[in-house]
């Protein structure tokens, strides 16, 4: 008889979203689970560490395990799977709490978690402060640090947004209506299909985040909005043209998506130069692009804010020698039906979420980077 796997919960958010505050309310109403907890602190001293044993009341401080100097997602990556592994054999708990730090992104995190045996992953619950996305996604004001850039809050907050299966809006009390009425708006653009809870003070029913059973790696990963507007099939095959989403929040708060979709390369130099011009009210871009200098390679763009990065992803079909297309394309029908016969399965594809876009003007600006055959 196999043993039940041991579920795990991970809890993410920016500094001072309220990830200590909640887990505290989780700890003292457990509902008869033996929780272990996890604790990740970026600083030389695990505050939160204190902080938890001692509103919680936790008196076994075994069950805090304190991971200091650095990130879960990164250098800690593997000394957690190994911390996860060794408290699942003590048979002591039936319950994996995990508090990130506050600087680190959920997917890498989950993606570890998936190679525990002996655990399974059984929700990602992000806690987004309020008052932090009015100011960053309204105003447009910072609230960080004079030694951090406001390009990496911008990325975090969208990525702990983005990969979660619950997502906590927490101190709705701080913002007015109208702003939390946008918040929602820009949020559901940003991750239309993850459970939303609204709190104050991270007051949420435990049972909303233990014991869940809502995980999957594949559907959270699919239900980040800038994956679901590049899901749907609605370009009309072989045309070139601009998809636009219009709905009821779009329209009165002024956040909209659209796909920006071109057979066309970019001119490498020229998209350099327009990215010193990103339109500011651009919160989330990402998709697949080429350039025209590199054929053979696909890459993807991904932009949060001002941050504007680059990757390859790999190589186009187009790429590879005519009997693999041929091998590929009689085993892909839909990879069949979006081949071109001058560009094969090259693209861009770009979504592009923000506020108040002006998606005729932003279209044209990327149609002069392109370079036309």
């Amino acid at each position: 008889m196999s043993q039940k796997k041991v579920p795990i919960t991970l809890l993410a958010g920016y500094l001072g979203a309220g990830k200590t505050t909640l887990l505290n309310h989780v700890l003292n109403n457990q509902q008869g689970y033996k929780v272990a907890v996890i604790v990740n602190d970026i600083g030389e001293v695990n505050v939160d560490a204190q902080l938890i044993a001692k509103d919680a009341k936790i008196t076994d401080t075994g069950s805090l395990v304190p991971l200091q100097n650095g990130c879960i997602c990164c250098t800690l990556k593997s000394d957690l799977v190994k911390q996860i592994e060794r408290l699942i054999k003590t048979g002591k708990f039936d319950y994996i709490l995990i508090e990130a730090s506050g600087v680190c992104e959920p997917m890498p995190i989950a993606q570890a978690l998936e190679t525990i045996s002996s655990g399974k992953v059984d929700g990602v619950v992000s806690v987004v402060d309020a008052n932090r996305m009015a100011t960053e996604f309204s105003e447009g004001n910072s609230l960080l640090k004079k030694d951090m850039k406001e390009d990496d809050i911008e990325s975090l907050l969208v990525q702990q947004i983005e990969f979660c299966n619950t997502l906590i809006l927490n101190k709705i009390d701080l913002v007015k209506e109208d702003q939390l009425k946008k918040i929602r708006a820009v949020i559901k653009k940003l991750q239309p299909n993850a459970r939303i809870i609204e709190t104050t003070k991270g007051n949420v029913d435990v049972k909303d985040i233990l014991g869940t059973n809502a995980f999957d790696f594949e559907k959270v990963y699919e239900s980040a909005g800038w994956v679901t507007e590049l899901n749907k099939e609605e370009e009309e095959e072989g045309k070139e043209h601009v998809h636009i989403e219009e709905g009821a929040d779009e329209d009165e708060y002024g956040i909209g998506s659209f796909v920006y979709y071109r057979r066309a390369a970019f001119d490498r130099r020229k998209l350099d130069e327009y990215a010193t011009v990103w339109p500011k009210n651009i919160i989330r871009s990402k998709g697949v692009m080429w350039f025209a200098d590199e054929p053979d390679m696909a890459w993807v763009l991904e932009t949060t804010g001002r941050q504007i990065v680059a990757g390859y992803s790999g190589p186009w079909l187009a790429a590879e020698n005519k009997a693999e297309q041929q091998k590929v394309l009689a085993q892909d029908p839909e990879m069949r039906k979006n081949w071109d016969d001058t560009y094969g399965d090259r693209m861009i594809k770009l979504v592009i979420i923000g506020t108040n876009l002006d998606r005729e003007k932003i279209s044209a600006d990327l149609d002069k980077v392109l370079v036309e055959k």
